[in-house]
Protein backbone atom coordinates (compact mmCIF):
# COMPACT_ATOMS: atom_id res chain seq x y z
CA UNK A 1 0.00 0.00 0.00
CA UNK A 2 1.37 3.42 -1.00
CA UNK A 3 1.70 6.03 1.73
CA UNK A 4 2.45 9.75 1.77
CA UNK A 5 6.16 10.41 1.03
CA UNK A 6 6.67 7.03 -0.71
CA UNK A 7 8.79 7.39 -3.84
CA UNK A 8 9.32 5.59 -7.13
CA UNK A 9 11.71 6.11 -10.05
CA UNK A 10 11.87 4.78 -13.59
CA UNK A 11 14.48 5.22 -16.33
CA UNK A 12 13.28 5.85 -19.88
CA UNK A 13 14.51 6.85 -23.30
CA UNK A 14 12.57 7.97 -26.37
CA UNK A 15 13.81 6.52 -29.66
CA UNK A 16 13.36 7.93 -33.16
CA UNK A 17 11.17 4.89 -33.85
CA UNK A 18 8.93 5.80 -30.88
CA UNK A 19 8.50 9.31 -32.29
CA UNK A 20 7.75 8.00 -35.78
CA UNK A 21 5.17 5.49 -34.52
CA UNK A 22 3.53 8.18 -32.37
CA UNK A 23 3.45 10.62 -35.31
CA UNK A 24 1.81 8.00 -37.52
CA UNK A 25 -0.65 6.99 -34.83
CA UNK A 26 -1.78 10.53 -34.02
CA UNK A 27 -1.23 12.24 -37.34
CA UNK A 28 0.95 14.85 -35.62
CA UNK A 29 3.70 15.01 -38.21
CA UNK A 30 4.99 18.44 -37.20
CA UNK A 31 8.48 18.59 -38.72
CA UNK A 32 9.99 19.78 -35.42
CA UNK A 33 9.55 16.15 -34.30
CA UNK A 34 10.59 14.34 -37.46
CA UNK A 35 12.79 16.43 -39.73
CA UNK A 36 16.41 16.99 -38.68
CA UNK A 37 17.00 19.83 -41.17
CA UNK A 38 13.81 21.62 -40.16
CA UNK A 39 14.43 21.19 -36.42
CA UNK A 40 17.99 22.48 -36.82
CA UNK A 41 16.51 25.84 -37.86
CA UNK A 42 14.39 26.06 -34.68
CA UNK A 43 15.31 27.12 -31.16
CA UNK A 44 15.69 23.40 -30.30
CA UNK A 45 18.41 22.72 -32.92
CA UNK A 46 17.31 19.08 -33.27
CA UNK A 47 14.05 17.10 -33.27
CA UNK A 48 12.08 17.04 -30.03
CA UNK A 49 9.77 14.36 -28.66
CA UNK A 50 6.02 15.02 -28.78
CA UNK A 51 4.81 16.25 -25.37
CA UNK A 52 2.00 13.71 -25.20
CA UNK A 53 4.48 10.91 -25.96
CA UNK A 54 6.61 12.15 -23.06
CA UNK A 55 3.60 11.96 -20.74
CA UNK A 56 2.84 8.44 -21.99
CA UNK A 57 5.88 7.21 -20.04
CA UNK A 58 4.25 8.51 -16.86
CA UNK A 59 1.04 6.71 -17.85
CA UNK A 60 3.03 3.49 -18.31
CA UNK A 61 4.43 3.81 -14.79
CA UNK A 62 1.08 4.64 -13.19
CA UNK A 63 -0.85 1.94 -15.04
CA UNK A 64 1.61 -0.93 -14.74
CA UNK A 65 4.13 -0.26 -11.98
CA UNK A 66 3.24 2.37 -9.38
CA UNK A 67 0.44 2.33 -8.23
CA UNK A 68 -0.21 -0.44 -10.79
CA UNK A 69 -2.84 -2.27 -12.76
CA UNK A 70 -6.01 -1.08 -11.03
CA UNK A 71 -5.01 2.59 -11.36
CA UNK A 72 -7.17 5.16 -13.07
CA UNK A 73 -6.10 8.69 -13.96
CA UNK A 74 -8.41 11.30 -12.46
CA UNK A 75 -6.51 14.46 -13.30
CA UNK A 76 -3.10 15.76 -14.27
CA UNK A 77 -1.29 19.08 -14.40
CA UNK A 78 1.79 19.15 -16.64
CA UNK A 79 4.54 21.73 -17.08
CA UNK A 80 7.01 21.31 -19.93
CA UNK A 81 10.10 23.12 -18.68
CA UNK A 82 12.63 22.12 -21.34
CA UNK A 83 12.56 20.09 -24.56
CA UNK A 84 12.84 16.31 -24.55
CA UNK A 85 15.17 14.87 -27.18
CA UNK A 86 15.39 11.42 -28.75
CA UNK A 87 18.08 8.97 -27.65
CA UNK A 88 18.74 10.84 -24.39
CA UNK A 89 18.36 9.07 -21.04
CA UNK A 90 15.72 10.41 -18.66
CA UNK A 91 14.57 9.48 -15.19
CA UNK A 92 11.03 9.78 -13.89
CA UNK A 93 11.03 10.54 -10.17
CA UNK A 94 7.74 10.37 -8.27
CA UNK A 95 6.57 11.05 -4.73
CA UNK A 96 3.15 10.46 -3.23
CA UNK A 97 2.18 13.76 -1.57
CA UNK A 98 -1.34 12.97 -0.36
CA UNK A 99 -3.58 9.96 0.15
CA UNK A 100 -7.36 10.15 0.48
CA UNK A 101 -8.12 6.65 1.75
CA UNK A 102 -11.88 7.23 1.88
CA UNK A 103 -12.00 7.83 -1.87
CA UNK A 104 -8.95 5.62 -2.71
CA UNK A 105 -7.19 8.55 -4.39
CA UNK A 106 -3.51 9.42 -4.26
CA UNK A 107 -1.85 12.65 -5.34
CA UNK A 108 1.53 12.07 -6.93
CA UNK A 109 4.04 14.74 -7.89
CA UNK A 110 6.79 13.92 -10.31
CA UNK A 111 9.49 15.11 -12.62
CA UNK A 112 11.23 13.91 -15.71
CA UNK A 113 14.92 14.64 -15.19
CA UNK A 114 17.73 14.61 -17.73
CA UNK A 115 21.10 12.93 -17.19
CA UNK A 116 22.34 16.07 -15.37
CA UNK A 117 19.46 15.85 -12.89
CA UNK A 118 17.72 18.92 -14.30
CA UNK A 119 13.92 19.02 -14.28
CA UNK A 120 12.55 18.78 -17.81
CA UNK A 121 8.85 18.08 -17.14
CA UNK A 122 6.88 18.34 -13.92
CA UNK A 123 3.53 16.72 -13.20
CA UNK A 124 0.95 16.57 -10.46
CA UNK A 125 -1.55 13.76 -10.91
CA UNK A 126 -4.46 12.32 -8.99
CA UNK A 127 -4.92 8.60 -9.35
CA UNK A 128 -7.54 6.24 -8.03
CA UNK A 129 -6.32 2.82 -6.94
CA UNK A 130 -8.46 0.56 -4.78
CA UNK A 131 -5.49 -1.65 -3.96
CA UNK A 132 -2.91 1.06 -3.19
CA UNK A 133 -4.96 3.87 -1.65
CA UNK A 134 -7.70 1.90 0.09
CA UNK A 135 -8.66 2.43 3.73
CA UNK A 136 -6.27 0.93 6.22
CA UNK A 137 -8.12 -1.62 8.31
CA UNK A 138 -6.81 -2.40 11.78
Amino acid sequence: MIKTNDTFSYKTIYTPEDVEVFANLTGDRNPVHLNQAYAKQTEFKRPIVHGVLVIAAFSKVFGTMWPGEDSMYISQNINFLKPVYVNEPYNIELVCTKVDRERCIGTIEGTLKDSNGEDIVSVVVRIRSNSQFSPILF
